[in-house]
């Protein structure tokens, strides 16, 4: 559906080498781009390639170095191809090759803005590894096009240039030669080709130009020859020199009168400046704008490949063009230093960040932390710098103040508020305590003697850590995490290598092995070198959407309703590096998925861009999906170093720690709790060392924890036990809540006499939850108010329950979390946090089966809760699963019960909302078998007035307007309507629904006014009670502009569309679903007033977003795809309308069936673009055909039957059977008149047409009548609308349809 962008392919070539081809390419499309195009540069001079130099400030080096090109994506197609030979038995479509010629697999984007939304991406020639030369130099061509279908290969390597590109821009090899003539005649549209005005250069070029012309086969390539290198010092050879060329290049560029090909050799001809013969520098910034040189001759030149179309580079700020230039200016060279970097591993954030500042003026950098043998190499000139932080003081300290290089000079850089030692010398050491970027990397540079002096220099490129992170969401840190520094730095290196890669970082290790606490150390080790850390529990896997989205908020992102739509807008925050200007770095991201099991529970989610993704593991699957760095148990002296830290009041000897550690075998989460229980137990060493030794480490270490836990505080104990049946991660709003005490109480008598004191229940269970805390047995997070319990210990203590207890546990569990239910429906916004944190628990308790009905409640608002965020699917098989579940529980009891009844009344709730799912999904035909079987039980359950029954009426009524069933979608919705009235008044937020239920069925049924009626007393309602710029008021205004359009105030719509875009804009953002939609609609208005141009913008862009965020078979974008092609028909785009008509009709069939009104309608459409560019016999069957089914579907007084039928007629007129068309249009008349009334623009479109058939048997007379319809029309609509023009010009309308969503 997407009409193909259909760009231009210029190569630059040039028969010798130096004649500055490659720099007249990168110019030239810097021009293009800098003019809003979508511009790829390839680099095709395979042997010597270069192109990229001229983009080197714009580029990372590590991405340039890594990257494949043309080479990797001919070889991948040569493999492929000798693979499916040599295995036989070919199966592949015609078209498998397609595949292989998609060049975004490897074109990668320029860092610089360009304005109106231009590109620049660059296809390198390949991957510069030792294999390339031999891969250049060993294809062979012959065999390559003769055998394997070279041919079409590039044929559709340039189309893919083509449908992606504006301009396609190829810098070719020189000389004759296969490769040349791939450039030169298989792919270009467009040939520059270069030449220095020798007569070599002339005699090469022209002979090229020749062959070119010669070999025009089934499309004309154009021929722009360009003198290059041109010496304006001599004139008289100059001038010679151009006469000669152009004698040679007769005739070229073609389609010139003598005159204005003058102009052009005059205007295009590059002069040599000997400025740009020692770097690779851009003219677009190096030339004066405006002065004769370079750039004005790559000025022209863009302006004759677009056809004038371009004519210049815009304008820029004279200052960034200025600091741009030095980029590309080489440095002097200086003396050459070596700088020895110490540090802390705390600080390798800031020791990354000072290298990169001292590589910035040319300094080399040994970087190497403390603890480590620093070995610069033999002979080399060095002088020390030592990052200054508490981290790196304590280092000092435990390492005796041993740190410095024998007799190196030592420089101090203090990174916090740490004072300089009364041993370092004045000029010596220096301070980014407290100070901006740009000033720290100013202190770095003084301090090693390469001060600016007020010169502009690059700003270092790694984030500068003095900055804290925009957002930063992570577990607590771990006061008490040891060790793991080599592991921690090796996890940096592959962080840095994976995103080069876009790939993830997989931390693989049993559990307990400390995944997550590693993960969480490096998340603040390195907090400063990420502009955004975001933390997601990806366990259970179906809330890792929710909370991903979540970073939107923070971001600021705006709410766009539902949860899928606000991962999109994540996904593309972060892939498009936070979205900074041209002149800013990117944004630096780290996401964090912790305990993920499968790859297919956060593929959906793992961002791309400058940023890292971690992943934490126990499926060691993930090693062929990510690169792995596996957590193994503890060295032994970290093992030894916790636990004396951990027990040092009682003085722990190194040896009894090594005991310890040994007893449980270095596991970190044992280490941690022996540590813990030694620090709290009086128990020796060698009594905690023999109960080990009777059960071993893994059940003895959580038993002797637990039952002294349990023999202290049986409430605490108790506590554990909700807690391990709870989710992971709880919230301590949940186990303070007032239910938590109530239900310990009776199992602690401390507990029990606190609460009949009326002691406070948050500060009972607090103090249980700190008796916890102090056994290392759960992690608390007073910042983000959060209780973390590893699923080991939950584990362990569901083992130790008897199947009784734990039935009782997870039963109080379940009052817990009915008595913590928000007072608020989940409907709205207000309480859906407070929802949130239930869920996650609903699932460990087994909520589903339990027999409270204020339990069973909770399940159902939490599948409510996830449709209202947009999760289908997700939803669907929850909702199923429930409904089984419940099913099988309602069976188990006696119908005659009051338990049978009160199930079976949230089981059809629970229908009722599983339909609206399915609907979602578009699963129509399901969900109204659903609904309808909801609906008759409700009816005899609970009666037809009853609020389950009337919210699943609509719901029944929806499925019926999805699947084309207006009429009986209006009378069910005409009764819902009526009922609600009745029990809830007219202002109840169920009957606004249910008014705007009804005026949908009304409007589709082609009742516009009532329509109207409703849709104006619901919005004028709104508006006083939820205020102007409520979305559901924005929602009611934007139905309320249909039925406006629809009644012929066309004028009226456009004005309260536009209102209801900029509405949903302030809420939503730019490109949020509601605006896209709204904005499709006000497009449908404006091409009512005539405003055909404006509305095809905004149909372009809504199209391609909702196609892009929704996919291409969701009703939204159908919807705006189908308006699209009717505004293409109108601005005079008819073959790419039909194209489009045929794929929207298949799609629209293959969602709602091929007698669904949408696909009617389709066809109706398709027919006029065929009567305009194909067979009219088809044009008029396909219509017929589509007429009798919109009859058929929707009855004959429907106004978009007698559209329909309008065309039937007029087309009946045109194939030459005039009475029978004449006929058929009066009957439309009278029909539009009936529905529509006389002065409807649709009614006054097919009495212009009985005019119109009138003059055409008069002879040629005039019609008078003919002309006041049109003038009446254009009172209505505009002079310039088509429909005016066209019955002023004496020909038909032909009606093209725009259905409304249901």
């Amino acid at each position: 559906m997407t009409p193909p962008r259909d760009g231009q392919v210029v190569t630059f070539y040039s028969y010798k080498g130096g004649t500055g081809r490659t720099m007249a390419l990168a110019n030239t499309a810097w021009i293009l781009a800098a003019n809003g195009h979508r511009v790829l540069v390839a680099d095709w001079d395979l042997e010597s390639p270069g192109l990229h130099r001229f983009f080197a400030p714009f580029l990372d080096p590590e991405q340039v170095a890594s990257t494949g090109g043309v080479m990797d994506l001919i070889l991948e197609y040569e493999w492929e191809n000798v693979r499916r030979r040599t295995e036989g038995g070919d199966t592949r479509p015609g078209d498998w090759h397609r595949q292989y010629a998609r060049v975004h697999k490897y074109a990668f984007s320029v860092t610089w803005e360009f304005p109106g939304g231009g590109t620049l991406d660059l296809l390198l020639a390949g991957r510069h590894n030792p294999d390339y030369a031999t891969s250049v130099t060993g294809l062979n061509w012959d065999n390559f096009y003769n055998r394997l279908g070279g041919a079409q290969f590039f044929d559709a390597l340039r189309a893919d240039m083509k449908r992606h590109y504006d301009f396609t821009l190829i810098d070719s090899r020189t000389g004759i030669s296969d490769v040349a003539e791939i450039c030169t005649i298989h792919l270009p549209d467009v040939l520059v080709d270069c030449f220095t005005l020798s007569d070599q250069g002339i005699d090469g070029a022209a002979t090229v130009a020749a062959r070119v012309r010669g070999y025009e086969g089934r499309r004309a390539r154009r021929v722009l020859p360009v003198p290059m290198r041109v010496d304006e010092g001599e004139k008289i050879k100059t001038d010679a020199g151009r006469a000669l060329a152009m004698q040679r290049f007769v005739g070229l560029p073609s389609g010139m009168t003598e005159l204005e090909r003058q102009d052009y050799w005059l205007s295009v001809e590059v002069p040599y400046r000997a400025y740009y013969a020692y770097e690779e520098t851009l003219a677009t910034f190096g030339d004066v704008p405006g002065s004769r040189g370079l750039l004005s001759a790559y000025e022209a030149l863009a302006r004759h490949i677009t056809g004038g179309a371009v004519t210049g580079l815009p304008r820029m700020d004279d200052g960034l063009r200025r600091q741009t230039v030095q980029r590309f200016e080489r440095k002097p060279v200086i003396v050459d230093e070596l700088i020895v970097l110490r540090y802390a591993p705390e600080d390798q954030a800031w020791a990354e960040w000072t290298q990169s500042a001292l590589h910035a003026v040319d300094l080399r950098v040994l970087a190497t932390p403390l603890g480590v043998p620093a070995t610069p190499p033999a002979g080399a000139a060095s002088r020390e710098l030592h990052l200054v932080s508490r981290s790196y003081l304590a280092a000092r300290r435990a390492a005796g103040g041993a740190v410095r290089q024998a007799g190196s000079p030592v420089l101090a850089l203090h990174l916090d508020d740490t004072t300089p030692s009364v041993e370092t010398p004045p000029g010596s050491w220096a301070t980014v305590y407290e100070r901006g970027a740009t000033a720290a990397a100013e202190q770095v540079w003084e301090l090693v003697g390469r001060p600016s002096d007020g010169r502009d220099r690059p700003v270092p490129a790694t984030r500068y850590p003095g900055v804290e992170p925009l957002v930063f969401y992570a577990p607590a840190r771990n006061v008490r995490f040891t060790g793991r520094d080599r592991l921690l730095l090796a996890l940096r290196e592959e962080l840095k290598t994976a995103a080069r890669e876009r790939v993830p970082v997989a931390l693989r290790g049993g559990a307990g092995i400390g995944k997550t606490q590693l993960a969480t150390e490096y998340a603040y080790r390195f907090h400063g070198a990420y502009d955004v850390v975001w933390w997601i529990d990806a366990d259970p896997a179906q809330f890792i959407d929710i909370r991903f989205a979540d970073l939107g908020r923070r971001l600021g992102l705006p709410d766009l309703q539902n949860v899928p739509d606000n991962i999109r807008a994540v996904r593309d925050w972060l892939g498009h590096g936070g979205r900074r200007g041209a002149d800013e770095p990117p944004r630096r991201w780290l996401v964090v998925f912790d305990n993920v099991d499968q790859y297919e529970h956060v593929r959906d989610f793992l961002p791309h861009g400058e940023g890292h993704v971690l992943v934490t593991t126990r499926n060691p699957d993930w090693g062929d999906l990510a690169r792995a760095v596996d957590v193994e148990a503890f060295q032994r002296g970290e093992s030894v170093t916790h636990l004396i830290g951990r027990t040092g009041r009682r003085g722990m000897t190194v040896a009894e720690a090594q005991q310890v550690a040994e007893a449980v075998e270095d596991v970190p989460i044992l280490v941690a709790l022996a540590g813990a229980w030694l620090a709290e137990s009086p128990d020796s060493v060698a009594t905690y060392l023999a109960g080990l030794a009777r059960t071993g480490p893994d059940s003895d270490v959580w038993g002797r924890s637990l039952d002294g836990l349990r023999e202290q505080s049986p409430g605490a104990y108790r506590l554990l036990q909700l807690g391990s049946v709870l989710a992971p991660d709880i919230a301590l709003d949940l186990l303070y809540g007032d239910q938590v005490a109530k239900v310990i109480a009776p199992h602690d008598p401390l507990v029990a006499a606190q609460v009949t004191d009326r002691v406070s229940e948050r500060d009972i269970a607090a103090a249980l939850v700190q008796r916890i805390n102090r056994l290392a047995l759960i992690k608390v997070d007073l910042h983000a108010q959060r209780v973390q319990i590893h699923r080991l210990l939950q584990a362990a203590m569901r083992s130790r329950m008897p199947e009784p207890e734990l039935r009782e546990v997870k039963h109080d569990v379940h009052r817990i979390l009915a008595g913590s239910r928000p007072s608020g429906e989940v409907d709205d916004p207000a309480f859906q946090v407070g929802y949130r944190h239930l869920w996650p628990h609903l699932d460990g308790s087994e909520a589903v089966s339990c027999h409270d009905d204020t339990v069973r409640q909770l399940v159902i608002d939490r599948v409510r809760y996830i449709f209202l965020n947009g999760g289908f699917e997700q939803g669907a098989q929850y909702a199923d699963q429930v409904d089984k579940t419940w099913t099988t529980m309602l069976e188990g009891l006696s119908p005659e019960t009051a338990a049978h009844r009160t199930l079976r009344i949230q089981l059809l709730s629970l229908r009722f909302n599983r339909a609206n799912l399915l609907r979602s999904l578009g699963r129509f035909a399901e969900a109204l078998r659903l609904d309808q079987e909801t609906l008759g039980q409700q009816e005899e359950l609970i009666g037809a007035n009853h609020p389950y029954t009337l919210m699943t009426a609509g719901g029944y009524a929806a499925d019926l307007r999805a699947l084309g069933r207006y009429e009986d979608a209006l009378e069910r919705d005409v009764r819902s309507h009526s009922a609600c009235v009745e029990v809830f008044g007219e202002d109840h937020h169920r009957t606004l629904n249910a008014v705007n239920n009804l005026a949908a069925s009304h409007r589709l049924m082609g009742q516009f006014g009532r329509a109207r009626d409703s849709d104006e007393a619901t919005y004028r309602r709104l508006r006083v009670v939820l205020g102007p710029e409520h979305p559901r008021t924005l929602l009611s205004a934007n139905n309320y502009a249909r039925d406006l359009r629809e009644i012929g105030d066309y004028q009226g719509s456009v004005a309260l569309l536009g209102e209801v875009v900029e509405g949903y804009r302030r809420i939503f953002g730019e490109h949020g679903r509601p605006v896209l939609t709204a904005q499709a609609n006000l497009a449908a208005s404006l091409r009512s007033t005539g405003r055909i141009a404006e509305a095809g913008r905004l149909l372009d862009e809504a199209t391609e977003r909702l196609r892009s965020s929704l996919g291409p078979t969701n009703p939204e974008t159908l919807l705006a795809a189908l308006s699209r092609a009717a505004n293409m028909m109108l601005e005079g785009q008819d073959e790419q309308a039909r194209h489009d008509l045929i794929e929207i009709e298949q799609l629209f069939a293959q969602v709602f069936g091929p007698r669904h009104p949408y696909s009617l309608v389709c066809g109706i459409n398709r027919g006029v673009a065929l009567w305009d560019t194909a067979d009219r016999d088809e044009a008029f069957t396909v219509t017929v055909a589509a007429a009798d089914g919109l009859r058929e579907v929707l009855g004959a007084a429907h106004p978009f039957s007698t559209g329909a039928d309008n065309n039937v007629a007029v087309f009946t007129i045109m194939r030459g059977q005039h009475e029978e068309g004449l006929v058929k249009l009066r009957a439309v008349v009278d029909r539009l008149t009936a529905a529509l009334g006389p002065d409807h623009p649709d009614t006054l479109r097919s009495l212009g047409n009985v005019e119109t058939a009138h003059q055409a048997t008069s002879g040629g007379v005039v019609s008078i009548g003919r002309v006041r319809l049109a003038d009446r029309l254009a009172d209505l609509i505009g002079q310039e609308h088509p429909s005016v023009v066209v019955l002023r010009d004496g020909r038909y309308v032909r009606r093209v349809l725009d259905p409304h969503p249901y």
